[in-house]
């Protein structure tokens, strides 16, 4: 009983010891990281008193901020004994500092000069990148920014406005703002109420259009600066079907098959049941999904914000609430000056119109006409106007199919006359 009741403590004590080990090792890491650590009541204080500091706006489930993570500490150190230093902000937990600063994505990182912010920094984030950036800031000279390929966190470096850059299989930008899911921290996540989660079950490595069209969703979701987007995530589940079956049983759990990846569910805050997505995967229309099932909107090329709020659900209320929002979307468009503006909400007001006169179905009858309109060959000029029209008419709940049209054949090459006997 004596070696029994020893070898049971023993086993105790050494399982305590070692909790003890790996909690003073976490803190060892923390305090031996030479980057300084900010919150609200010291962020003012600590900037003000350097004449240059670069700070990292970050989350903790973020992959591009815990991929940055080493290399910001190299650079800190590195920096350290130039007598420049680096900070970050958890801003998860710091949300007034993130807004203040305009903080749309993660990592982000900013310069301060004498406690006032500079400029974002677009460089590469590498520790050489930012020591080289950091110690022409200090030597006065205008350091030359590289902007890192297919990864700029919440500074995309985008030729559009929603950092959406290029779209064939072979694109090479990455999503931004995910968060990696597993059986272990699905619940921990979904079905809280914190969150709204949009979840991708795909395959581990996914690529090709699709995926693409995942891309620019995460990066349009990433630049959403309103408090109700930062109360939605967006998340992916990789399943592997080899090996270890890596999230196989996630497949399972909710009645996928392979064939069915990519599958989108939409999970609602105070709730596990999903809200499946069949729409096309394309990236106008799941921002359409969105916000239709949320209240958050997520504004298109042609949209306006106070018109889509009214069409959202119009063909699906009484008609005196259809009439209550005709005469507000009227009055709107009477303050309206732009003539852009004013033109697109003409069109507003003339589909609820429509509804009223024709039914619930005009929204979607009407994208089926102006989707095959597309497919014909017309100007340049008047497929943008199509796809305007498209945008807003999905704000009426019309779903889009968005099918590209067909290449056209190739005339096959003629063949050499034979020659004449």
């Amino acid at each position: 009983f004596f070696f029994a009741s020893f070898s049971f403590f023993g086993e105790v004590w050494v399982r305590q010891m070692l909790r003890v080990f790996a909690f003073l090792l976490a803190v060892q890491l923390v305090l031996c990281s030479d980057v300084v650590i900010l919150n609200e009541k010291n962020f003012d204080d600590v900037i003000s008193q350097e004449d240059q500091m670069l700070v990292e706006f970050y989350a903790p489930w973020c992959g591009h901020c815990q991929s940055l993570e080493p290399e910001y500490d190299k650079a800190a150190e590195e920096l350290k004994a130039k007598g420049i230093k680096i900070a970050k902000v958890d801003a998860t937990v710091e949300e007034k500092l993130a807004e203040k600063y305009g903080v749309e994505g993660y990592p982000s990182l900013k310069l301060f000069k004498k406690g006032e912010f500079a400029k974002d920094y677009q460089g590469k984030r590498t520790s050489s990148g930012i020591v080289s950036y950091m110690s022409s800031v200090a030597a006065g000279e205008e350091p030359e920014e590289e902007e890192e390929d297919g990864y700029g966190g919440g500074e995309d470096p985008s030729e559009d406005e929603y950092g959406e850059e290029g779209g064939g299989a072979g694109a090479t930008e990455e999503a931004v703002g995910l968060i990696n899911l597993d059986s272990f921290t699905f619940d921990k996540i979904v079905g809280t109420n914190r969150y709204d989660v949009f979840v991708k079950f795909d395959n581990s490595y996914a690529y090709g259009d699709k995926e693409n069209q995942w891309v620019k969703l995460s990066r349009r979701i990433a630049n959403l600066t309103s408090p109700r987007a930062r109360e939605f995530l967006l998340a992916v589940v990789g399943v592997e079907d080899y090996g270890d079956k890596l999230n196989d049983d996630m497949r399972e759990r909710f009645g996928l098959k392979t064939d069915d990846f990519p599958a989108f569910k939409l999970f609602k805050r105070d709730s596990i049941e999903p809200v499946d997505y069949t729409e096309a995967v394309e990236v106008d229309a799941m921002s359409h999904f969105l916000t239709r099932e949320l209240d958050m909107w997520i504004g298109l090329p042609g949209c306006l914000e106070t018109f889509d709020r009214l069409a959202i659900g119009f063909a699906a209320v009484s008609q005196t609430e259809q009439q209550d929002r005709l005469t507000k979307a009227k009055d709107e468009l009477a303050r309206v000056t732009g003539e852009v503006e004013k033109k697109t909400g003409q069109y507003y007001v003339r589909v609820m119109e429509k509804v009223g006169a024709k039914g619930s179905d005009y929204p979607q009858a009407e994208a089926l006409r102006i989707e095959k309109i597309m497919e014909s060959k017309i100007t340049e000029d008047k497929k943008a106007e199509m796809e305007q029209r498209l945008h807003i008419l999905a704000s009426y709940g019309a779903k889009l199919t968005k099918k590209e049209p067909e290449p056209e054949p190739q005339p096959e090459p003629e063949s050499e006359p034979e020659p004449e006997e």
